[in-house]
């Protein structure tokens, strides 16, 4: 088969203030016209650099070196940039992880998508033009086309966005999409689209994809192969089937271990130990050794080659030797069964007890949005509370409510005994700053980038003249850094400094220095990478065990909420149409919204996921009136037609 994209030997150097990052280091790969090839891995471990390399968009502080580096026959090391613009676009195109800060906010998207078609084509007409980046906006299956050519970034969802930036990069019909991230953030409903989309392209037009995903079970769904990477280095890669069915390399079993979805109900996900690796410069021997339990000696002398496992299955671990001892690892390779739902009243006394929620959001000319519609629900003392939706259904609205940030217009909300939006008494206002506290999904932008860690986790205790439990502001910081995973190194280092998943643990940190009775986590893992999330979600366990603290927590993950929480709502464009308790929501999902957004999410397992057909979504049917009815013991739904029969 005809080899689109070959790379031999490629490494990607970076000049750092601490020194020369090697951020890819020796990696050969090849991709065959119309393959789909899935690049997973945790963040920083260079996959997004790879592609950037191809793309010859590397920046101006970096190096790179490869022996071959061809794209459909064209040795692109060494092109002039003037070269390079007459590739881009035509061979290969790229889509970025974040939509927003690809598109121009003051242009619309048909514009942007136009000039695209243009660019590549000069002496097309205006209206050919026009018509064929409505084409183009049908093809990547964009609900009413020549309604949204007008509109303007901002007035579309972030899936909607993603898929004007796949149209941008199939404007001139490219030999190779690489996809960084495309579905990142978004709701299982649109990321089915996005994945079912790809293999569409694929079939039509014979484009081959590089998918770059830190999510297992996107790459089960829509790859052809898998190539694992970490620090910098490809330590696995072979087909789907063989990766996620016959995995050797010790990172490959972490990731896995650590998928909730492989997990039975109540058993704890494994953790991988300890941080990636600096790469200012890379460890001596095999990068991974460190957090390895089953390192050998030679681990943290040499690195490990590629050693065949099949004649397209290929691992860089000293296990494979055939010196090496014979390990027996037990690794989750297939999904559990359904646990028997148990049907028993929530117990406890109730903490928070939402009625009638109900917000609109003014729009220019006198319209509004209609956000939130009635919404009704109690969470109890000790319990993790699920919302899930797609997005702009609703959820960080209601957080936003709940946490006195927005005002609704009509409902209540209630708080151990206080409606928090009623006329409040100093000890009451003392009482809801203290004692809840919210997690937000952006942690990049909800953190102070002139703080330190140390100054951030510390800030609502020094605010609320909050005596420290440790002694000092200081050693409480270094406290709750050591409870969500981080150690003292990373005290006196600014948002910035730290990925995603550090940033992220440090505003549970500083969410958890008030020891707060609530808990509000809007979309806590979204981003971060399966490991990471793995430690999350055990640390919630922990907390709710261990402290008795209460969660109210949202998120797209479907599978985090089955592993996570003892109820689920489900929310559809701003009204609760489900409520039940979690494995009776899943096992028995009464409402045609609640199975299809069960329908649509993606499980780590490719055999299953090539049996599925494409995803339909008939939101006509998802529209129903009327009050939550409870269908079974602590089961409710907004019923109609065959669903309302007794």
């Amino acid at each position: 088969m005809e080899k689109l994209l070959q790379i031999e030997h490629l490494s990607v150097c970076f000049d750092a203030p601490a020194g020369t990052v090697e951020a890819v280091r020796d990696v050969t790969l090849d991709l065959a016209a119309g393959e789909i090839l899935a690049l997973v891995g945790e963040s920083g471990c260079g996959k997004s650099a790879l592609c950037r390399a191809v793309m010859g968009l590397l920046p101006a502080n970096a190096r790179m070196e490869a022996a071959r580096l061809s794209v459909a026959g064209t040795d692109i090391r060494g092109l002039r940039e003037r070269d390079m613009r007459r590739l881009r676009g035509k061979v290969f195109s790229m889509v970025l992880q974040d939509p927003m800060t690809s598109l121009d906010p003051t242009c619309t998207v048909g514009a942007q998508i136009t000039e695209a078609v243009r660019s590549h084509a000069p002496k097309l007409g205006k209206d050919e033009a026009r018509r064929r980046a409505l084409e183009l906006m049908e093809l990547v299956k964009l609900d009413g086309a020549a309604a949204r050519y007008d509109r303007y970034p901002g007035e579309l969802s972030g899936g909607q966005r993603q898929l004007v930036v796949l149209a941008i990069a199939l404007a001139s019909g490219p030999k190779l999409l690489l996809a960084d991230e495309p579905t990142t953030a978004l709701d299982v409903t649109v990321q089915a689209q996005i994945l079912d989309l790809l293999r569409d392209i694929r079939r039509e037009l014979g484009t081959a994809a590089v998918l770059v995903t830190h999510d297992l079970a996107v790459a089960a769904r829509a790859a052809d192969r898998v190539a694992v990477m970490y620090a910098g280095k490809i330590v696995e890669i072979g087909r789907a089937e063989e990766v996620f069915g016959d995995p050797r390399h010790p990172y490959t079993w972490g990731l896995l271990a650590s998928l909730p979805a492989l997990a039975k109900k109540g058993e704890s996900l494994y953790a991988i130990p300890g941080m990636p690796p600096t790469l200012a410069p890379p460890p001596k021997g095999d990068a991974f050794a460190c957090r390895n339990e089953f390192a050998l000696a030679i681990d943290y002398e040499r690195q490990p080659p590629m050693f065949p496992v099949t004649d397209t299955h290929f691992a860089a671990t000293w296990l494979l030797d055939p010196r090496a001892p014979k390990v027996t690892r037990s690794v989750r390779t297939g999904l559990p069964d359904a646990a028997e739902p148990e049907r028993r009243p929530p117990a406890g006394e109730v903490l928070l007890d939402v009625k009638g929620l109900t917000h609109r959001f003014p729009l220019p000319g006198g319209r509004s949005v209609l956000a939130l519609d009635g919404v009704s629900f109690q969470i109890r003392k000790g319990e993790i509370f699920g919302l899930v939706g797609q997005s702009g259904s609703g959820k960080s609205t209601l957080a936003r409510c709940v946490m006195n940030i927005l005002r609704p217009q009509a409902g209540t909300v209630v708080y151990q005994g206080v409606d928090v939006w009623g006329r409040l008494s100093r000890a009451e206002r003392r009482m809801l700053r203290t004692d809840r506290q919210i997690v937000f999904q952006d942690s990049a932008g909800s953190l102070d980038p002139r703080m330190t860690a140390s100054e951030l986790i510390a800030e609502p205790l020094a605010v609320n003249h909050v005596v420290p439990p440790r002694g000092s502001l200081r050693a409480e910081a270094a406290f709750q850094l050591h409870y969500v995973g981080l150690d003292p190194s990373y005290l006196d280092k600014y948002p910035a400094q730290l990925s995603g998943g550090q940033r992220q643990r440090v505003a549970i940190a500083r969410a958890l220095a008030m020891e707060p009775s609530l808990l509000v986590a809007d979309e806590p893992l979204a981003a971060l990478d399966a490991s990471i999330q793995a430690q999350i979600l055990e640390l919630f366990k922990h907390l709710q065990a261990q402290h008795g603290f209460t969660f109210l927590f949202i998120a797209h993950d479907l599978a985090a909420v089955r592993h996570l929480c003892d109820r689920v709502g489900v929310l559809y464009r701003g009204k609760l149409v489900e409520l039940a308790p979690t494995e009776e929501l899943y096992v028995n999902p009464l409402h045609p919204y609640t199975r299809a957004l069960l329908e649509a999410a993606p499980l780590p397992d490719p055999v299953r996921e090539r049996r599925r057909p494409p995803c339909r979504f008939d939101e006509a049917a998802f529209d129903r009136s009327g009050p939550l009815v409870e269908a079974a013991l602590g089961h409710f739904a907004v019923l109609g037609g065959e669903e309302a029969a007794p």
